[in-house]
């Protein structure tokens, strides 16, 4: 199994201190991946640590310009926000400046409110996202003409210049919902879920690969990870239980493999899963982490 991890784009211990240090930390220790979180505009006394966030897109620039060997992504972009021929552009730009090392992890979006206060139509978003993947897609490949009856935005005879460094940028699909799953297999590279505990978790896993009729489609997830934890789960902010890697290694490897057991070919580590946890005890955590599992 690969590992990433996702650096404090968000909440209350987040600066541009600790961005550069979780980042450059991970690189330096071996992970393969760095990753942003993604809000825009949330409610006040939301229940979140999203309500203080910089910029998905924007942190990932500052942080391309400090590593050299770690890949970069968002994890996961809430694409129905946002308009997708402009973030075609920014991660382009950003792959060409880091010499082709993009990845992007797109979701739906849950936070009915947030959608509100960026004037977009939470309840059409589903469509809109699969419409949004197709024009990411086609930018990238270098086609010059789009339409798609969900999406404004539709062109012929366009220049979409420079194009990343591979054509065929990886896109994971987050979310599992029976039409999450469905639109990573049809239009991404990997499904992208949280890790709920296992007697949740497991039935999920065998729900995507049903839908996937036979089709290898990776299983690439998200997972808390805090060394000083007590306990191997917490409530996540839409309040279901999720699982939390702690200092107890014999217990991660029997989760790894449990996960590996399952499929999984890749986990995104969130040190800071609930944005309170300050940057030493991050780095303490992918560090003990690393010790371990990182080859």
């Amino acid at each position: 199994m690969k590992f990433g991890v996702c650096i404090p784009n968000y909440g209350a211990t987040s600066s541009t201190e600790s961005l550069s240090q979780v980042a450059l930390e991970a690189e330096r220790l071996g992970y393969d991946s760095v990753w942003t979180t993604d809000h825009l505009l949330m409610p006040r006394n939301s229940g979140t640590p999203y309500e203080r966030i910089y910029d998905s897109v924007a942190t990932l620039a500052f942080i391309a310009a400090q590593t050299k060997k770690v890949r970069l992504g968002i994890s996961s972009l809430i694409i129905a926000m946002r308009n997708p021929v402009a973030v075609a552009k920014q991660l382009a730009t950003i792959d060409s400046f880091s010499g082709g090392r993009t990845l992007l992890a797109i979701g739906a979006g849950w936070n009915e409110k947030e959608f509100g206060f960026v004037g977009s139509d939470f309840h059409d978003r589903g469509r809109r996202v699969d419409g949004s993947i197709r024009l990411i897609r086609s930018l990238w490949r270098g086609e010059t003409k789009f339409e798609d009856e969900r999406l404004p935005q539709r062109f012929q005879d366009a220049v979409f210049e420079p194009a990343p460094q591979r054509k065929d940028v990886e896109v994971w699909v987050g979310g599992t919902s029976d039409a999450a799953m469905k639109r990573s297999i049809k239009l991404g590279d990997a499904w992208h879920p949280n890790v709920f505990p296992m007697e949740t978790f497991r039935p999920l896993v065998s729900r995507f690969r049903e839908l996937t009729g036979g089709k290898k489609v990776d299983v690439c997830v998200r997972i808390a990870l805090d060394v000083r934890a007590e306990r191997a789960e917490y409530v996540g902010v839409q309040g279901d239980r999720r699982i939390t890697l702690t200092g107890n290694m014999a217990e991660n490897i029997r989760v790894i493999h449990d996960l590996e057991a399952l499929g999984v070919s890749y986990a995104v580590l969130v040190p800071s899963p609930q944005g309170k946890t300050d940057t030493k005890d991050q780095l303490d955590s992918i560090g003990r982490f690393a010790e371990k599992f990182v080859a």
